[in-house]
């Protein structure tokens, strides 16, 4: 039994592994490598694992005991939970890659949970769950390139990674049984139980996001979605070609049809593909070979040719193609498929004197730390269904090879091979919120007004929150609500972010929300203001305890006080209130008063499409130009009102790129702080520049305090119902 003799294991020939590991030691095998495992990474130590290892171009990988050496500086070991393969690890592996170099381990879309980090590493910890990204950002403020918006091709580690090597010039990898060194690939190197990323290549995400559906995020699918949104910027009613319909292709039909697209024409040489491709929204199916020139066939049925087309095959015939099919005067070609080595394009320069552009997209544009953990929340939420790509699934790090069989098929979209279970991390939302504490239950309106106590693992903190719950739902031990054939189907919600100084029993308490609430079968959910460890003192209510401004911190003291309420919220709170109290996590709104209405607004801004609607109650409406949200971003962020700009939902409105349903914002004229602190105009005059729709009621008489909201916080809950009550899918 392997699990004996792991000096044995490393010496037997790679088919033993399947062999010798029989099903009645696997357990044991697997438990043994892990407790190993453990114990290295306790002791700083190299780890011995398996992994699909490439020793040469076109000859199949073999499993092989490696052994991983421990994260240097700035560098993070991860244990892969799960891979899926994409076409560019077929591309190396079959020789196509100028850059390639063997021996190596391939890999780089894939789910993983931090084991342990090198010094000076700050962005993740162990057991955070993260996407290894091949486009890293270091965000640094020399780098020009994360700093610009225009790129995400961000230089810092390109040249050491493009040699196969961790930016110190060595690899982390080498062969147990001669000690042979491996490269990495692409900085990823994920078919092995274990790799060493560079800390900027790792994107951290939801804890609740399942790893082996969001690890799709690392390559293929962002990509074709990035291609619509960031490197082209589809408007609505354009029309737009897609060719080839592997998983990129598909992803960008679907990011065209979210985007508004009136024709999507999906292009393949294989009839077999036209069905997924309608199901993704596909609005015509062409099949190349029953044309003379395709180019000739989409121009005859659009006359000036196609808005955008998107070339997701490597194929440079193709890619002149999508060029010559681009509309006359503006038709932008966007390359996206990775021709082979030596490979170039070629066109007539009067193709692009007659205005057609030919552009090109690496990761679909995405800023990978920074904007992968949203698209995740976009997946959790519903909005970005991935499921539909996974073909075929397989287990062990065995099972790599009949993936890459399975691509090589042609059938295949994506093949994802899970090595684990990413056990100890996390609590998982779903389990009915079994680390809830009932602190206090109350009838209202027929429903439920609850208070629940819960240690969360973003703050590091005991937070409280509230929940009101509608008539009607099925509730269990603990305030727990468990779905039944009597009870409503999941409940739609509105989220309420409260002001300064406030906590998430003022709202219950005051905001006489939950008649309406009640009326229109909605759950209302109250988050706290900020932690409350009493860690820090900062001597003005304007500021630390019930003043925690909906941003994460990283900046001393709060920062290590756990003062994180953005990520408490959108990644901890609303996961965890949709697994136990029956929520719909792909409709909720949200909503708040005074520092809660800024943190309503730049949640809503910062993540498209993860909430429904958004609406605010006398908001601060331009923080970084008012004294309460000048003072917040000096003492909670490194860069200040800079860093402050990205949570003004002012300036942020004219980047949003999500649903643009109405805002409704409401203001009392006899409020104290109206002049000062709130500035409604600015958010006017942004939402006008932008030709974002906004409703702002101004009110006579009415003051700051919650006689004002209470006075028309139906209205809010009226406004958010016609979007949250609306049924899926009707536009």
């Amino acid at each position: 039994c392997l699990a004996g003799s792991a000096a044995s294991a490393a010496r037997l020939a790679p088919a033993a592994f399947t062999t010798l590991e029989r099903p009645c030691c696997a357990a044991a095998c697997r438990a043994t490598a892990k407790l190993a495992a453990v114990e290295a990474v306790r002791s700083g130590a190299p780890i011995r694992c398996r992994a699909a290892v490439a020793f040469a171009p076109k000859e199949p990988v073999r499993i092989e005991e490696v052994i991983v050496d421990p994260p240097k500086a700035g560098e993070v070991r991860v244990r892969v939970i799960a891979n899926a393969l994409c076409h560019t690890d077929i591309y190396t592996l079959d020789g196509e890659d100028p850059e390639g170099l063997f021996p190596c381990i391939l890999g780089h879309e894939a789910g993983a949970v931090v084991v342990d980090v090198g010094e000076g590493v700050t962005s993740v910890a162990p057991g955070d769950h993260v996407i290894p990204c091949y486009t890293p950002e270091c965000g640094r403020l020399d780098c020009i390139f994360c700093q610009s918006s225009k790129t995400n091709l961000c230089p810092q580690i390109r040249a050491t990674q493009g040699k196969g090597v961790m930016p110190d010039g060595t690899s982390r990898f080498k062969l147990a049984s001669t000690g042979e060194s491996l490269f990495h690939f692409m900085g990823c190197s994920t078919f092995a139980e274990y790799t060493v990323l560079a800390e900027i290549s790792c994107a951290k995400i939801a804890p609740a996001a399942p790893l082996d559906k969001v690890c799709l995020l690392g390559c293929g699918v962002a990509t074709g979605w990035g291609a619509v949104w960031n490197t082209c910027r589809v408007e609505p009613g354009s029309s737009v070609a897609v060719f080839g319909l592997g998983a990129v292709g598909l992803s960008v039909i679907q990011a065209a049809k979210l985007s508004g697209a009136s024709r999507i024409f999906a292009i393949d040489i294989n009839p077999d593909k036209f069905a997924a491709a309608t199901e993704f929204g596909a609005t015509e199916c062409i099949n190349s070979l029953e044309h003379e020139s395709v180019v000739a066939e989409l121009v005859s049925r659009t006359t000036w040719g196609v808005d955008y087309t998107f070339d997701c095959t490597g194929n440079t015939a193709v890619m002149r193609s999508a060029l010559e099919a681009a509309h006359r005067g503006w038709g932008v070609s966007c390359v996206i498929g990775v021709a082979g080595a030596g490979k170039e394009i070629a066109t007539r320069p009067f193709q692009l004197v007659t205005g057609r552009r030919w552009c090109g997209t690496a990761f679909g544009g995405w800023k990978s730390r920074s904007q992968v953990p949203g698209l995740v929340r976009r997946v959790l939420t519903g909005e970005l269904p991935v499921d539909r790509y996974i073909t075929h699934t397989f287990r062990g790090v065995e099972g790599t090879a009949g993936a890459i069989e399975a691509l090589h098929s042609g059938e295949c979209l994506r093949a994802v091979v899970t090595y684990g279970e990413a056990d100890g991390a996390t609590e998982s939302a779903a389990d009915g919120g079994a680390a809830l504490e009932l602190l206090a239950s109350r009838t209202s309106w027929g429903g439920s007004q609850k208070r629940f106590k819960h240690r969360s693992a973003i703050t590091g903190t005991d937070m409280t929150f509230s929940v009101f719950l509608p008539p009607g739902a099925d509730e269990g031990e603990r305030g727990i609500v468990r779905p039944s054939a009597e009870a409503p189907g999941p409940l739609p919600a509105v989220v309420f972010l409260a002001g300064l100084t406030c906590n998430d029993e003022t709202a219950p308490a005051k905001g006489a929300f939950q008649q309406r609430a009640a009326e229109l079968g909605l759950a209302v959910i109250c988050p706290d203001t900020s932690p409350r460890s009493g860690v820090v003192d900062s001597g003005t209510w304007e500021l630390g305890e019930g003043a925690g401004f909906y941003v994460d911190a990283d900046k001393a003291p709060y920062k290590g006080a756990g003062f994180k309420m953005e990520s408490y919220i959108v990644d901890e709170l609303l996961p965890l209130c949709a697994g136990a109290f029956n929520i719909d996590a792909s409709r909720m709104s949200v909503t708040g008063h005074s520092m809660g209405g800024h943190g309503a607004l730049s949640l809503f801004l910062r993540h498209p499409g993860r909430f429904a609607s958004a609406s605010a109650l006398a908001p601060i409406c331009a923080p970084t130009e008012c004294p309460w949200g000048r003072t917040a971003f000096g003492e909670y962020l490194e860069g200040g009102l800079e860093a402050g700009a990205e949570h003004d939902a002012s300036k942020l409105v004219g980047s949003y790129t999500g649903p643009r349903t109405p805002i409704l914002v409401d203001q009392g004229l006899d409020d104290e702080f109206l002049v000062e602190q709130l500035k409604p105009e600015l958010l006017e005059a942004a939402c006008a520049a932008a030709e974002y729709p906004l409703k702002l009621r101004r009110h006579a008489g009415y003051d700051h305090s919650y006689f004002f909201v209470s006075s028309f916080i139906d209205d809010h809950l009226t406004h958010h119902a016609q979007y949250l009550l609306r049924p899926k899918g009707d536009d």
